[in-house]
């Protein structure tokens, strides 16, 4: 069997827990920790050295700020948001902080299983319905496009887009390329401003809707 993938699991109810747990008998997917998303359990989850971390935000206080202060304290991980919450401030903010993943609960364990191995491999995810409403959220905008009206994209841009669906680092991205991470960073910037989005998560997602990566 390939690697196992260790998932530190925080959201309030224990017998949600115990269901995600079941979910992934027999799987890569082995849950190292679980607890309730609070500073105190996040600083538990992270101890354990989890590959992702899954967390629910729809809670007492500030998830988003929580979800944040993981991503600070633990750059290897992967963190996940799962919850209840399809609320468009809750699914902007998470992506802003730089989540790898948005996924709705209600979801069927082989699809939650299938995106957490995914997201493990660099690909980010969102509930389908989530990145359409995402995808459509502007609808209407101009995009920056040749004299046919097209949105146009060179070979690096593809190149960037490419690397990004594949999760690279900008670290890892510059080694690749030869060049420094602030030249990345003045890639990723040209692309994110030609696609008019935000983040990594965004721009993968609108590449793949254009069809532009796989």
């Amino acid at each position: 069997m390939p690697d196992q993938i260790r998932v530190a699991l925080l959201d309030n109810h224990p017998l949600f827990r115990r269901g995600i747990i079941d979910a992934f008998s027999g799987t890569r997917l082995v849950v190292v920790a679980e607890g309730a998303p609070t500073a105190k359990g996040s600083q538990f989850a992270i101890e354990q050295k989890p590959d992702i971390v899954v967390m629910e935000i729809d809670m007492p206080g500030d998830g988003i700020e929580l979800a944040e202060r993981i991503l600070t304290t633990q750059t290897s991980a992967r963190l996940v948001i799962l919850t209840a919450s399809s609320d468009q401030d809750d699914i902007s903010e998470a992506l802003r902080i730089g989540v790898h993943g948005y996924i709705l609960k209600g979801v069927q364990a082989a699809e939650l299983i299938t995106a957490l191995e995914g997201i493990h491999e660099g690909e980010p995810y969102i509930t389908p319905a989530l990145a359409t409403r995402l995808l459509l959220r502007d609808k209407g905008r101009s995009f920056r496009s040749n004299k046919n009206g097209e949105l146009t994209f060179t070979s690096r841009d593809k190149q960037v887009l490419s690397h990004l669906a594949q999760g690279l680092t900008n670290d890892e991205f510059a080694q690749l390329l030869g060049v420094n991470t602030r030249t990345i960073k003045h890639y990723l910037t040209r692309v994110f401003r030609k696609m008019q989005v935000r983040n990594r998560v965004e721009a993968v997602l609108c590449a793949k809707a254009m069809r532009i990566c796989d």
